[in-house]
């Protein structure tokens, strides 16, 4: 599993902009094939942070979604973003669940 976490930085005034171009960037990522799933997460301690995290079932389809023209949207978000997103890719090799319960009683 591929995981592609995207650090934005809004410029304060355009909060809601960036989030309604960002709705429509993450309803067509889903539709993209080997796209997982897709989150979008505020910071909050600072509402200017926002992170999208993807997850893709192999490197090939990841990659064919950051060469698409779907994936220009990002920068074409410039102008409501403070500094161009920060991009981090990492490649999952075992991934297992911890219940919640397993504290002693």
């Amino acid at each position: 599993m591929h995981i592609a976490t995207v650090h934005m930085r809004v410029k304060e005034d355009k909060r809601s902009e960036a989030l309604s171009a960002i709705d429509g960037f993450i309803r067509r990522m889903h539709l993209w094939p080997g796209c997982l799933t897709c989150r979008l997460m505020s910071d909050a301690g600072d509402t200017q942070l926002l992170t999208l995290v993807s997850e893709w079932d192999s490197r090939e389809a990841l990659d064919g979604f950051l060469t698409s023209r779907e994936f220009l949207i990002l920068q074409g978000m410039r102008m409501v973003l403070r500094d161009d997103p920060q991009v981090i890719l990492d490649e999952i090799l075992l991934r297992s669940r911890m219940p919640l319960s397993s504290r002693s009683r």
